[in-house]
């Protein structure tokens, strides 16, 4: 078997390439605007051009008031009410110009509560208030009940005879006196209890007096009713009517009498504090420089 040499591979039949670069793609032309044509300005609607701008001649905005913008407060004859409230309203600003003055908010919200009056809105009337109005007198009673238990203008009298020396020859031999000094504890702890009474008294005579007069704007509304029914009221209607304006009246009068009572006890209670103040403070010490200087 004989081996023969592989022939190179022949490229003759293939056309040589040309010695000449080939040509480059032709670059895009950069935009002339030289030749172009000017576009002709748009002519000004008026004919010149405008003027500059200006804040002389805006359109004036018109004015508003704050109150617009805030909800407008629901006036006391309000459409929506039933006529018998407004007519309700009319005879307390006639027959009652005074209280209607300071308290019209309050009796127009009252009468919109009982008209059209019914009998079970009336004997139901100023219930809550009552019950108010009986818990405020407890402890009004209670601090009367402790002023008179406690016994301050006996002890103080005690405390000052103390401070004489015993008349006549039987007084000298037979009666025991306590000297002033032994009362000062108990006249201290008195002060300070009257003190107290004091300042209880005083917010519990508020509470009293305000509870009363909410009755009595309630009676001065059923007072209006009254008058508004007339004779159209049945008799149920009319006796419930006036049953329920006693009670308050009669409640109101109670009030008005604790207040009293209670303003008298504060009276003397702040007299009493005055003179153990007095005792113990002047009267007291007076005494004990006087002993002294006998036993020296």
């Amino acid at each position: 078997m004989s081996h023969q040499t592989p022939k190179a591979f022949d490229f003759d039949g293939e056309p040589a390439p040309s010695a000449d670069p080939p040509p480059r793609p032709a670059l895009p032309q950069a935009f002339d605007f030289g030749e172009a044509d000017a576009s002709p300005a748009l002519p000004h609607a008026g004919g010149s051009l405008p003027g500059a701008l200006s804040f002389d001649d805006l359109p004036a905005v018109p004015a508003t008031s704050s109150m617009t913008a805030k909800a407008v407060a629901r006036p006391l004859f309000d459409s929506e009410d039933h006529p018998a409230v407004r007519d309700a309203l009319a005879i307390a600003r006639a027959e009652h110009p005074a209280l209607f003055g300071h308290a019209e908010q309050r009796l127009a919200a009252l009468f919109r509560r009982i008209l059209p009056v019914k009998l079970s809105l009336v004997t139901e009337w100023a219930e809550g208030p009552l019950m108010e109005q009986a818990t405020l007198l407890q402890p009004v009673t209670e601090l009367v009940l402790t002023f008179t238990q406690m016994a301050v203008p006996a002890l103080l009298d005690e405390a000052l005879a103390s401070s004489r020396a015993p008349a006549g020859m039987f007084g000298k031999l037979f009666r025991r006196t306590a000297s002033p000094a032994e009362y000062k504890p108990a006249l201290t702890a008195s002060r300070a209890e009257l003190v107290q009474l004091v300042a209880d008294s005083e917010a519990a005579i508020r509470a009293l007096e305000e509870s009363a007069k909410n009755l009595a704007l309630h009676g001065l509304v059923l007072a209006v009713v009254s008058t508004l029914a007339g004779d159209a009221a049945d008799a149920s209607l009319a006796d419930a009517l006036l049953q329920r304006r006693t009670l308050i009246q009669q409640a109101v009068r109670q009030a008005e009498l604790s207040v009293l009572q209670m303003g008298q006890v504060r009276q003397q209670a702040a007299d009493l504090v005055g003179q153990v103040s007095s005792f113990l403070t002047v009267t007291l010490p007076a005494l004990e420089m006087a002993r002294a200087q006998e036993g020296s």
